[in-house]
């Protein structure tokens, strides 16, 4: 398992994340996805023999978010 944190642009509200969340806990090779709205932070539990942190991060983008920075683990 890999760590991935993507921190987006600050977003309005909490709904917001819960959407991404929800969303990303959806994708095959995604354990666990903790929303972290105070410091704009996802942080993805994944599984690298069926997803990617490229594939997730695009897909987070396809979502319509902006991301500032992201960091794998």
């Amino acid at each position: 398992m890999e760590k991935l944190t993507i921190t987006l642009e600050p977003l309005a509200c909490e709904a917001c994340f819960e959407k991404i969340q929800n969303q990303l806990e959806a994708q095959d090779g995604v354990g666990e996805v903790a929303a972290l709205f105070e410091k704009n932070e996802l942080v993805i539990q994944l599984n690298t023999l069926e997803t990617s942190a490229d594939k997730l991060i695009k897909f987070v983008q396809e979502l319509g978010y902006n991301i500032a920075k992201t960091k794998v683990d």
